[in-house]
């Protein structure tokens, strides 16, 4: 009885694999729902219905864009978090909801490691530094002169609290040893509007964002956040080189699924992702945007994430940076 029991036991275990790996070979065969962590008419929206779009001319499967703002972006990646492994849910996930809140926030309803899987890196782009035209400093060592000089009397503005460009900020605040006073907005077009308008002298935001206004002579631009200078805009310095060795932020987008999803569908995903993201169109298309695209691995992406996990949260709780 005991070798019959076993028997039916590997029986049903083989029709379960036998059943995924169908299911696998036969995705995608219905709409995928692209959960996108922020309200519709964000930084986000080009990105994801560029490669929305490639995927679904691919696949001959639409991709639904379906924008959950809400709890910093944690509405988003909880419904994802908790959706049905099957490859039909996707997560648009940033480095703001996958790295920095679970140390912002005291008790997530998801676990960003544990709940979720990795598929792709779709872009990585960096943060511009700033300022309205009329503010003294050209460049980040003579902001960090001027804001030494007048400790705590100069404000920076950002779309939120907790935000990346916020926590940009809140590093160099760290590493320069310097006093600025945060003034969060409600979204990062309130807060450039105030920058612009010279009511807060400064900001880091998106590349997307600032560059029209700085051609337009609205803002100046100061630094940028990545490691290396911009093919785009060599010009702009980097913060690290600056003075700063090793200051670097990354703002990057990416494709996660809950995290039982098989792995023939998490390849396939990230194959498509991938090939999409590297179509001289799509490229261009970001580029214009001040992105790169990647495309990388799952693993790529999951040693991505960790690290950022590790480098967020020390940021943060050296700030003491809370929201909740």
């Amino acid at each position: 009885m005991r070798i019959e029991r076993l028997f039916l036991i590997a029986l049903a275990a083989t029709g379960v694999l036998l059943n995924v790996m169908a299911r696998a070979a036969d995705y995608p065969d219905k709409p995928i729902r692209f959960l996108v962590p922020y309200p519709p008419g964000g930084s986000t929206d080009p990105i994801v219905r560029i490669i929305a779009q490639k995927l679904t001319e691919t696949w001959r499967q639409q991709f639904v864009i379906d924008n959950r703002g809400g709890g910093g972006g944690n509405v988003a990646s909880d419904i994802v978090a908790k959706a049905p492994a099957d490859g039909y849910t996707v997560l648009l996930g940033t480095v703001s909801t996958i790295c920095i809140n679970p140390a912002l926030y005291a008790k997530l309803p998801f676990d960003p490691v544990k709940d979720l899987a990795p598929v792709s890196l779709i872009v990585s782009g960096f943060y511009l530094l700033a300022a309205h035209p009329s503010f003294p400093a050209a460049n980040v060592s003579e902001l960090v002169a001027l804001a030494k000089a007048k400790q705590g009397q100069f404000n920076y503005a950002s779309g939120g609290a907790g935000s990346a460009p916020h926590l940009a900020m809140e590093l160099l605040k760290q590493m320069a040893k310097i006093e600025l006073a945060h003034v969060p907005y409600k979204g990062t077009g309130p807060a450039l509007n105030d920058v612009v308008g010279g009511h807060v002298p400064m900001l880091f935001g998106s590349a997307a964002s600032i560059l029209p206004l700085m051609k337009a002579g609205r803002i100046k631009v100061l630094a940028m956040t990545g490691s290396k200078r911009s093919a785009t805009m060599p010009d702009i310095a980097t913060v690290a080189e600056s003075g700063y060795a090793g200051f670097e932020v990354d703002s990057w987008y990416g494709v996660l699924v809950p995290a039982q999803t098989p792995p023939a569908i998490v390849g396939a995903l990230h194959r498509e992702i991938a090939r999409a993201a590297q179509l001289p169109d799509v490229r261009a298309r970001f580029a214009a945007l001040g992105l790169e695209s990647v495309g990388n691995d799952p693993a790529q992406f999951a040693k991505i994430i960790s690290n950022d996990l590790a480098r967020w949260g020390e940021v943060v709780k050296r700030g003491n940076v809370r929201i909740d």
